[in-house]
């Protein structure tokens, strides 16, 4: 089997959001989409595509850095290293902690590719319908009516409707 770097991140990011959609668990959630998130950035710098990464590194404080304080030492070195912390006890992760994880992988691997997996565009959507406030100013009202309609009062449900939501969304797509 013959695979860029570019279909592993694409089966890793696949396979997470199945997983997540699914409530499956959600330390191989992080780990999938962290992993196949670092591949895609670094993709996208190789070849100069602006990424929503970028964006949000513009936004966070001087002398953090997104990959270094808010990917890998929260919770992704947790998840693959016990060399110097193997007592340790993680606290703080939940499910949750995977919504903007996946959803940073989906939109810069849809602005470095030029097709991407279904499942990529409708977790986007669904982000978006959940984080309206995620959106440009000057994009705002022209999606959140295409939201609405792919995503009818999705904030009134539970985060397990949520999902569910996105799932059949995908299914009545397909």
């Amino acid at each position: 089997m013959n695979l860029s770097k570019l279909d592993v991140a694409r089966s890793q990011l696949l396979t997470a959001i199945r997983l997540y959609w699914d409530d499956g668990d959600p330390v191989s959630v992080y780990t999938l989409a962290s992993n196949a998130w670092e591949i895609i950035y670094e993709l996208c710098r190789v070849k100069n595509i602006d990424s929503i990464s970028d964006d949000i590194q513009s936004h966070i404080g001087i002398g953090k850095k997104l990959k270094r304080d808010y990917i890998n030492k929260p919770f992704r070195n947790f998840f693959k290293h016990a060399d110097t912390d193997h007592d340790d006890i993680l606290n703080g992760f939940s499910d949750s902690c995977n919504d903007g994880m996946l959803y940073m992988s989906v939109e810069d691997f849809i602005r470095l590719s030029d097709k991407s997996p279904l499942e990529f565009q409708v977790y986007q959507l669904w982000y978006l319908s959940r984080n309206p406030d995620k959106l440009r100013k000057d994009i705002f009202d022209e999606y959140t009516k295409k939201i609405e309609l792919a995503f009818p009062e999705i904030r009134s449900l539970t985060r397990s409707g949520q999902k569910k939501m996105a799932k059949s969304g995908l299914v009545t797509i397909c």
